[in-house]
């Protein structure tokens, strides 16, 4: 009689991925008063992070900004900490409401239950009618709100955290393939993976920016672990993080005749938010 086995994987195991602690060296103590200090700041539930940006047009390079400072990279070589669904709801221009805010009037950190932020009314974001196909403003086969996904993400011997807002028109293919991984069994928190720009051209001959996503081996078990502390942590605090417009890489969908054809995703299908 044959046991079950663990999948087998097609991934090489990675020799080594190092997570940085920007505070090592300092004693505890410093190291409190450090991070209750910083506190005053930023508050205890906010991510501090750089973001990773997909611009537009013919250059195939990552923008990874501080808010200050900005530069550039051909590809991203990381782990994913923790990644989720979000949607958001413009009711006029994309990034803007009656008042001038430039954030949704209504919105979903999980992609299952939206609020209006005026309102107070809370919305199942699987009946609500602004997301449904065909329910774009402009008349074309796209939603009115919004579906992203964002990524958070670590690099080898960085102590930064980065978060990538995943282009409309990147995460079919992102999706397929973070199931695809996990579908071998290993949860894509013990993988190092690589992100590329690769050009395409929609059906309204504008030319974009695609995402691809590559996984470059299995985590050593120690680093996996690390890893998956992290993630509890991220996973409690991205609540508190606002939608922008640039979630939904606006520079990519201001020149097709259709904008609605950009938030043509099909419905996810992943075992994860």
């Amino acid at each position: 009689m044959k046991t079950a086995n663990k999948p087998t994987t097609d991934l090489a195991p990675v020799e080594s991925f190092m997570i940085v602690d920007r505070y090592a060296g300092l004693d505890e103590e410093a190291k409190a008063e450090l991070l209750d200090e910083m506190n005053d700041f930023s508050g205890e539930n906010t991510l501090v992070y750089k973001t990773i940006k997909v611009p537009s047009g013919e250059t195939p390079v990552f923008i990874i900004s501080d808010g200050e400072e900005s530069d550039s990279a051909k590809e991203i070589e990381g782990v994913i900490i923790f990644t989720h669904r979000l949607n958001g709801y413009w009711p006029n221009a994309m990034g803007s409401t009656p008042d001038g805010d430039k954030a949704p009037l209504c919105s979903s950190m999980d992609g299952i239950t939206g609020m209006n932020r005026e309102t107070g009314e809370i919305r199942d974001c699987a009946t609500c009618p602004y997301n449904q196909f065909g329910s774009s403003r402009d008349g074309g086969k796209g939603k009115a709100c919004k579906n992203m996904r964002r990524m958070y993400l670590i690099q080898n011997n960085d102590p930064d955290l980065y978060m990538l807002s995943v282009p409309p028109t990147s995460i079919r293919d992102i999706n397929k393939q973070l199931t695809k991984i996990l579908g071998k069994g290993i949860p894509y928190t013990g993988i190092l993976i690589g992100l590329k720009l690769q050009k395409a051209v929609n059906a309204n001959r504008i030319t974009y920016n695609k995402v691809i996503l590559e996984n470059r081996g299995e985590l050593p078990p120690s680093v996996a672990a690390q890893v998956k502390a992290l993630r509890t942590e991220i996973k409690r605090k991205y609540m508190e993080q606002a939608i922008t417009p640039e979630d939904y890489a606006v520079e990519q969908t201001t020149a097709p005749a259709d904008p609605g054809a950009f938030t043509d995703i099909p419905p996810e299908e992943l075992p994860f938010s």
